[in-house]
């Protein structure tokens, strides 16, 4: 999986103390600062080359393949194997070992294309100018568009077989035993699955399909890398901002600095907008394009049919933190006061209204406070994840070119990868411990399942990686009792802060995405500036009145990547609101709560996302969870309030 993210949260807020969670969204809402270089001063001078970073901290993708000449032989035997799966066509409804002679022969061979694609990703993200790399990503993604080409006619072909004589074939082939889900969400499909020739011909405009999100991305990593202006830092320096740098600076304890920042990056994607906006109406009408041509009333309703989530639990996320946004209208005033600011703009959500209490947090002891976080889980998580960390799991900083943000990827086969811009602050520690979430979902499903259900859902990836950082502040919060009023502000703020970039900050997203799809499936056209008056319009009703919004904020849409996802990001409230739950549960101790997420982890892609939350003990399609996350942020509104009125 890739390109991953969230949020979670618990009970010791609700006592006044808390814990929490931060949120990393890739690109798209804070970028951490990560190793570059830096003068005497401590002013950021440039990042540093790939070759000047020593090999212990860069991830092991030799693990992959030895070298490129390995990975062009393994590429040229694929491209001569794909030939091998149309062999299989009008041969699957004849018996239960032909079925299941297919599915062994094209998941190994699937394995193998996915293996290849990471590899040439990764390197291809190590520095994204590299042109070699790049175009071996590209010839990776061709390979996994001939590759659906190739097997085009299955989703028809199985849809002719009915249900009993499908059951039929699992009861007589126990190679098919692993395929029970697959088969049974097959079936769910088959009123939008289409003719071969039809299944084929989309198959093979996936690319095409595609091309808006890759053209955009590219824009923003590649391209637009020089077009950042600089800005003079707190010392009087003058400091080329980059997407990884751009965390520090809206941090700043100077209004001038962050504020400059903010409009820096901002006016920057800007001068991008109208094409960025061309790319996202792309996106938007390959999405429509899809949903009507496989018979879905909109694209919302076939982008949660296919972890078969019900539509309403998205727009019940939209409701329920609509009728519980009273609480982020007060926080929005109380930082204005807090700050003594005469107005409150957009660049001023983003510092602590108190100093950090641990400081400067170097790499070693990011991974030693995740360890030690993640003990609730037991040894042998603990074990399983120190080994990984130290055996080339991770790509830790920053360099010339390399792609920003943070992710996982990993699949049956390999080591699961983690990508971060490391800086030496706590924000990089809960990026850690977010991506090594994903990455021990990675672990975990690829021991117990077959390649077929290795492939699990965003809705409870999510929940993995935002569990492990909220164990982590978890285990940060229980540090800090007893400490000066200071240090409890600073946690309290963390914990609003953090959860205003999930529970609201990407609800508000989820509503701008929403509100973009039934634009164009109105008939309406996508600009820049409709997209820009959605968003002015969306700040006032998340942020409230207290909010100044200058020209170049509502321009912030333009560098979100996951608006080309399909609805995405929802996700990220819905996944806070579950970890917080389980998170809760787990520290409190409850019988049991330990074993139900570790088999959530090991679960993989076997059953559809909403079961697995239940079975884990949390119901998505209530409102209460989201309400309860709610019910935590007013309560720690309402403690910081006490705490600052206090001072």
């Amino acid at each position: 999986m890739k390109e991953k993210v969230t949020s979670g949260h618990w009970k010791r807020i609700r006592a006044g103390l808390l814990s929490l969670i931060l949120i990393v969204a890739i690109a798209a809402v804070a970028l951490p600062l990560s190793g570059s270089a830096e003068d005497e001063a401590g002013a950021i001078v440039a990042a540093v080359s790939r070759d000047e970073i020593p090999d212990k901290y860069k991830w092991n993708v030799a693990a992959l393949f030895p070298n490129d000449d390995a990975w062009e032989d393994e590429y040229e035997r694929l491209q001569e194997a794909l030939e091998e799966l149309p062999e299989f066509e009008g041969t699957l409804a004849k018996s239960a070992s032909n079925l299941a002679d297919y599915f062994e022969r094209r998941d190994a061979l699937l394995q193998q294309v996915e293996l290849l694609g990471m590899y040439a990703s990764l390197r291809s993200d190590e520095d994204t100018r590299v042109g070699h790399y790049l175009d071996m990503d590209t010839r990776g993604e061709k390979l996994s568009s001939s590759c659906s080409e190739s097997i085009s006619w299955e989703g028809p072909e199985i849809a002719e077989i009915d249900r009993a004589t499908l059951e039929q074939f699992i009861e007589q082939e126990p190679r098919l035993q692993t395929y029970r889900h697959y088969l049974d969400n097959k079936v769910r499909w088959r009123p939008h699955i289409l003719s071969t020739e039809e299944e084929e011909l989309i198959a093979m405009a996936e690319r095409v399909l595609g091309s808006s999100a890759a053209i955009a991305g590219q824009l923003r990593n590649a391209d637009m890398g020089s077009d950042f202006p600089s800005i003079i830092d707190e010392a009087g320096i003058e400091v080329k901002l980059t997407p990884a740098r751009f965390e520090k600076y809206r941090t700043s304890k100077d209004p001038r600095v962050r504020r400059d920042a903010f409009a820096a990056v901002l006016t920057t994607y800007a001068g991008k907008s109208n094409t960025l906006a061309a790319a996202l109406a792309g996106a938007v009408e390959s999405h429509i394009f899809l949903s009507r041509a496989r018979g879905f009333d909109s694209s919302l309703d076939r982008a949660l049919f296919a972890g078969n989530v019900p539509t309403e639990v998205y727009r019940n996320l939209l409701a329920t933190v609509k009728e519980n946004i009273g609480p982020v209208h007060r926080y929005v005033s109380l930082r204005k006061r807090a700050l003594g600011l005469d107005e409150l703009h957009y660049y001023d959500l983003y510092p602590s209204l108190a100093e950090n209490p641990r400081g400067d947090v170097p790499w070693e002891d990011a991974v030693s406070m995740v360890l030690d976080a993640v003990s609730y889980l037991g040894d042998d998580f603990v074990a399983e994840l120190k080994s990984g960390l130290a055996a080339g799991w991770v790509d830790v900083f920053e360099n010339e070119g390399k792609r920003p943000g943070a992710y996982s990827h990993g699949t049956k086969g390999s080591m699961p990868y983690i990508l971060m811009n490391y800086g030496r602050n706590i924000n990089g520690a809960f990026t850690l411990a977010h991506e090594a979430g994903h990455s021990m979902h990675t672990t975990y499903t690829s021991r117990k399942q077959d390649y077929v259900n290795c492939n699990y859902s965003i809705f409870v990836a999510e929940v993995a990686s935002t569990a492990l950082e909220a164990l982590l502040q978890h285990k940060i919060s229980s540090e800090s009792e007893g400490q000066d009023k200071d240090a409890q502000i600073y946690m309290l703020d963390r914990f609003i802060r953090d959860m205003m970039g999930t529970m609201i900050r990407q609800t508000m997203f989820a509503e701008f995405e929403l509100a973009m799809h039934e634009t164009a499936e109105s008939g309406q056209s996508i600009t820049a500036e409709s997209l820009d008056a959605i968003y002015a319009d969306l700040l006032k009703k998340y942020y409230g009145n207290d909010l100044v919004i200058d020209e170049h904020t509502v321009h912030e849409w333009a560098r979100i990547p996951h608006f080309f996802y399909n609805f995405y990001v929802y996700q990220y409230a819905t996944s806070y609101a579950a970890s917080f739950a389980i998170a809760e549960r787990i520290v409190e101790g409850v019988p049991g709560a330990e074993d139900r997420f570790l088999e959530l982890l090991a679960d993989g892609g076997s059953n559809y996302p909403i079961e697995q939350l239940k079975a884990a003990g949390v119901d998505m399609t209530t409102p209460e969870p989201v309400e309860a996350a709610m019910r935590a942020f007013d309560q720690a509104v309402t403690r910081l309030e006490s705490l600052i009125d206090a001072s």
